[in-house]
């Protein structure tokens, strides 16, 4: 993987995990547990398996425990998706 092909990983998913973390003004940095969501929503956003489940499977992985996604989740699955389906 050629250098310029990871840092646009690594800033894919700092601007994805600040997204399932919770933007606000000053923050530059999310946690650990949101940086993993990340991680596995940008798989599965980018990946080549889209389907019509996108959305709530997206925001299952934000939301990160059994049960159903709180309104908040889906807000940041939706905007996470639109941010990296552009």
């Amino acid at each position: 993987m050629s250098t310029a092909t990871t840092t646009d990983r690594a800033e894919l998913l700092r601007e994805a995990s600040l997204t399932v973390c919770g933007r606000r003004e000053g923050k530059t940095k999310s946690c650990s547990s949101c940086l993993r969501k990340a991680d596995a929503a940008v798989r599965l956003i980018k990946g080549p398996d889209l389907g019509t489940r996108l959305l709530p499977r997206v925001a299952d992985i934000v939301y990160g425990s059994d049960g159903q996604p709180c309104g908040a989740c889906w807000e940041k699955a939706t905007a996470l998706i639109l941010e990296l389906r552009r």
